[in-house]
């Protein structure tokens, strides 16, 4: 059976306020879900390198004929350890698919064999989305492939906002050949879906590192210079796809009380929520003095 990408707008608001419950449920708050959909699993992983903490990271939930599997992104020190590992591990849940970020990878290995068991007790017949944010797009990518190749939900849809590079050209290739619908949504003034470079060579390591993104990218624009993580923040990315369908982003957000990210201004504290409480007193001046890596 042939499978065809089309975008769909309703996926993608419905998606990134889910993908902002992540977030409250990271925070120990209770996720608000749509009607019809209910928490299944939550996603517990491990983040850090030289001593790797477990973190909440997303969760499952499951509707009569939908599944959603979200991932969030970093918000604390050990994440931005791990996002900071840039040196590549072969990818080891597909065969000949390439090499893939470090870092990511040993989060994603972390919290593998639990979310794939969980997967595999629910219904197959069911429409099955994976989303992520950031770090937690990186997340969903690597998920995808796995899920695609090793369980019996053979066409996930997948949508990320706001992801880095992910993986080197031979993931993306058989990535791009698996997983047929999947979006790569990203602000053209957010400076983390830039990150890894494409190429790290020689002699950063003896053969060098090389990343590509994965497809398809639907580029937006928003430019919010007031506080540069705003033009990275899953808030403004459901603010800006929601003004393309605002009658379907009224209706899911009033008849669902609670799920939607607050998008009239001011909505500033959910930005501020959203930063590793190492660096709330965030400027300007001292995301360039540490790179925006450490916003992955």
């Amino acid at each position: 059976m042939r499978i065809t990408s089309v975008f769909n707008n309703e996926d993608a608001i419905l998606l990134a306020a889910m993908i902002f419950q992540s977030y409250q449920l990271f925070e120990k708050r209770t996720p608000i879900l749509p009607k019809g959909l209910n928490l299944r699993f939550t996603i517990h992983a491990l983040a850090g390198v030289e001593e790797p903490g477990e973190e909440v990271f997303g969760f499952i939930a499951e509707s009569q004929d939908k599944i959603i599997v979200v991932f969030r992104g970093t918000r604390t020190f050990k994440d931005n350890e791990s996002d900071q590992d840039l040196y590549q591990v072969m990818y080891a849940y597909v065969r000949n698919a390439g090499k893939t970020h470090r870092g990511f990878t040993c989060i994603y290995q972390s919290a593998r064999n639990e979310l794939i068991r969980e997967l595999n007790k629910l219904f197959t017949t069911k429409r099955l989305l994976v989303a992520g944010h950031s770090l937690g797009g990186a997340l969903a990518v690597l998920a995808a492939l796995d899920i695609a190749v090793n369980t019996p939900f053979k066409n996930p849809v997948v949508y990320t906002y706001g992801s880095p590079r992910v993986a080197d050209p031979v993931f993306a290739s058989r990535f791009n050949q698996t997983v047929k619908n999947s979006f790569r949504i990203f602000n053209v003034h957010d400076i983390i879906p830039t990150l890894p470079a494409q190429a790290y060579p020689p002699p950063f390591t003896k053969e060098g590192l090389f990343y590509r993104h994965v497809r398809s990218k639907v580029p937006i624009s928003f430019q919010l210079n007031s506080l540069p993580v705003r033009n990275h923040e899953i808030v403004c990315y459901f603010k800006k796809l929601s003004q393309h369908n605002s009658d379907f982003t009224r209706v899911l957000c009033d008849e669902n009380l609670g799920f939607c990210p607050d998008t009239v201004p001011p909505y500033a504290h959910q930005v501020k929520n959203a930063i590793p409480k190492e660096k709330s007193a965030l400027s300007f001046s001292y995301i360039k003095q540490k790179g925006w890596r450490d916003f992955l």
